[in-house]
């Protein structure tokens, strides 16, 4: 496989210090900054994705009487069907790493994205969420559907995070989601 013609991410997307605090609960991952002012990007890896457990939502305990966001059986469900079934579009999303960024995006939206693309065969999917609700999603666009840039749902969740196109630059290339080809290696940078 030629590795130069493979895109691949899996990701959160939002403000760093957000970020930074969903990182803390699932005890792992870096945040990287984004080329677009106020944006990074937590990669979720397959161990990421699977650390996402009941114990890490301990992180987003209320002080008070009022329940977490999205802690009904039917948001649990949602989940379960929405965010992680198989017509979701999400190969990564599980549903506690949902419930995880649900909670995560009560002081600020989160998007999380997936790409998987050979050349220019491939799929993408998001989601967004703002104040523990879900807001937009999951968007799919799959292999077989036509790629028109401004409505690809990566893009779209960008644009929910005020991340706009410049001039002949879509979203996608002003927030530098381009500077990797693959979640690791957005792992690596991260480490740096």
């Amino acid at each position: 496989m030629d590795h130069g013609l493979r895109y691949e991410l899996a990701a959160v997307l939002g403000r760093p210090a957000v970020l930074q605090t969903l990182a803390r609960a699932l005890g792992r991952g870096t945040v990287v900054p984004l080329e677009a002012v106020g944006i990074g990007l937590l990669p979720i890896t397959a161990d990421v994705a699977r650390a996402a457990t009941a114990a890490a939502m301990c992180a987003f305990a209320p002080s008070g009487p009022d329940p977490l966001p999205g802690g009904s059986a039917g948001a649990v469900v949602r989940r379960v069907a929405l965010l992680s079934g198989p017509e979701s579009g999400f190969d990564r999303m599980t549903p506690g790493l949902a419930a995880l960024v649900e909670a995560a995006s009560v002081p600020d939206r989160l998007a999380y994205v997936e790409a998987d693309y050979m050349a220019r065969d491939g799929r993408q999917s998001s989601a967004v969420w703002r104040e523990g609700r879900l807001v937009t999603g999951p968007l799919l666009l799959g292999p077989t559907e036509q790629f028109v840039a401004r409505d690809a749902p990566i893009a779209v969740a960008l644009r929910a995070l005020g991340v706009m196109a410049r001039g002949r630059r879509d979203g996608f290339l002003v927030a530098g989601l381009d500077r990797f080809r693959s979640t690791e290696d957005w792992c690596r940078q991260g480490g740096r």
